[in-house]
């Protein structure tokens, strides 16, 4: 394995070698992975041709500096690490080549690695479109670094971190109270409807359409803006914000709808089947808002039909309210966990612990937005395995009953069955569904899915706020320790 120190001397002989267009590295970039055209290093002044060695080398150099800096890691994504490097080697070619000791070259690079990595933390404000709460009087709430408002109040968040009003706001208001907005120049349309003319679209049908198009595109920026921004937010949807501190652009998007993800998640704990499938992000796939259906009997004309499947948790007045307020405790412990997530710097007491739950109860949300059965399984036990740090049935049997309170040989169905039969039949199903033994896409699963998906819930929702108390007593950073935290399980 080479060296940073060789691995950058590769990067400059292969890049010194291709700006002579007669040398064997030249050549060599029309036959390799970037063909016909060879790759390129970005430099102050352009590009820099390069071989498919050069690039290899510089994607292993980029790795090898995150794998071995935690803050970096932490903060940087491997693709952005990669084009960090890549940009800094192409701004340093020039002075790489005067520096005629070669021993220098690595640490003028590494110096600039790590200030230009650095500096690309900042700190975002991301806003995640979500289906919520539906004709709900309900004020702004927070669930940590998340801030839930409903789309009245989102471009007030906007101003306030601004400081003042933006252009196209005006756009966006006159379009969401049903008003029509009309800024573009008549005479830009008309000249499109005379360019049209001229190309024999004469139909008045087709002028006219040539006039409406040109006279929106010659509409102010903030107009285009408004509009754009109008369309991305649902009358019916709330909007997450989320402040992420400490990393690169595309990580920090990253973890902003992650954590919105997990904030909404938190809140499916506080809900009741089936409304647990009825709140997401928009950016997740979930059932269309509009359902076709088309089908044909045979020697029978077309059938078709549509479905409405309105997403979003409705119903009394008051709703919203009362589960926010039933659910603060629960909300302020996952806050903790999830603002872990979205910082570099990780307060909470026990980040393992921390990050054991929030991974747990992203499984938990995936498999509430599930489409099938079979799928909702596996992911549901996969989300209490997780919770249990990986220790299988037995693991998972126990930590419920600690954490609930419930004997092991408790009744918890109707039907007679004890907590440890649950979750003996519930993990057994999740084996055979992950190993095939049976037609998991026909079988009849979703009594065994809402059992589980209530045995999951329990268990995440005691966890988050034991986990709250432990670490503000003091508690080790440790799955066993926690566990022995806990009142002891009752056969």
């Amino acid at each position: 394995m080479a060296t940073n120190h060789q691995l950058v001397e590769i990067i400059l002989d292969q890049t010194l070698a291709c700006q002579d267009p007669h040398s064997v590295e030249s050549q060599s970039r029309h036959g390799g992975i970037y063909q016909p055209l060879g790759p390129y290093i970005p430099g102050d002044q352009g590009s820099y041709p390069t071989t498919d060695a050069a690039m290899e080398a510089l994607a292993e150099l980029a790795d090898n500096v995150r794998e071995n800096a935690s803050d970096v890691k932490l903060a940087v994504s491997r693709d952005r690490m990669r084009m960090i490097t890549s940009e800094v080697f192409g701004a340093s070619l020039n002075e790489l080549c005067r520096e005629a000791d070669r021993t220098k070259h690595w640490p003028i690079l590494r110096k600039r690695i790590f200030e230009s990595t650095r500096a690309s933390g900042k700190d975002i404000v991301h806003y995640v479109p979500v289906w919520l709460f539906v004709g709900q009087e309900c004020a702004p709430f927070n669930i940590g670094p998340i801030k839930f408002v409903p789309r009245s109040s989102w471009l007030g968040e906007i101003r306030r971190r601004r400081g003042k009003e933006s252009p196209w706001m005006a756009t966006v208001e006159t379009l969401w109270s049903g008003g029509i907005v009309n800024d573009g120049s008549r005479w830009s349309g008309i000249k499109g409807a005379v360019t049209a003319f001229r190309r024999n679209r004469r139909s008045p049908h087709m002028l006219y359409q040539a006039y409406k198009d040109a006279k929106r595109f010659s509409e102010p920026t903030h107009v285009f803006h408004g509009r754009m921004v109008a369309r991305l937010v649902h009358p019916d949807q709330w909007v997450g914000c989320c402040e992420v501190k400490g990393f690169e652009t595309e990580e920090s998007r990253r973890r902003g709808v992650l954590a919105v993800r997990v904030a909404l998640d938190t809140i499916r704990l506080a809900l009741v089947r089936p409304n647990r499938a009825l709140i997401s992000t928009a950016a997740d796939s979930v059932q269309p808002l509009s359902i076709e259906r088309l089908s044909q009997l045979e020697q029978r004309d077309l059938a078709h039909g549509f479905r409405i499947n309105r997403q979003g948790v409705s119903g009394a007045p008051g709703l919203a309210k009362a589960i926010l307020d039933g659910s603060r405790d629960l909300f302020d412990a996952a806050g903790a966990c999830i603002s872990g997530a979205a910082s570099t710097s990780n307060q909470h007491a026990c980040p393992n612990l921390a990050e054991r739950w929030l991974n747990a109860v992203h499984w938990y949300g995936r498999a509430c937005l599930a489409d099938v059965d079979f799928v909702g399984v596996v992911m549901l036990v996969i989300a209490l395995d997780v919770l249990s740090g990986g220790l299988e049935q037995k693991g998972i049997l126990e930590l419920v009953a600690r954490l609930t309170g419930t004997a092991m040989s408790q009744q918890v169905l109707n039907d007679g069955t004890s907590l440890k039969q649950l979750v003996d039949r519930t993990y057994k199903l999740r084996s055979e569904v992950a190993h095939g033994s049976i037609l998991a896409v026909h079988a009849q699963l979703d009594d065994a899915r809402g059992q589980l998906e209530d045995l999951a819930s329990a268990a995440l929702d005691h966890y988050v706020t034991r986990l709250q108390k432990y670490a503000d007593a003091g508690g080790i950073d440790d799955r066993d320790e926690f566990l022995k935290s806990l009142p002891a399980a009752t056969p």
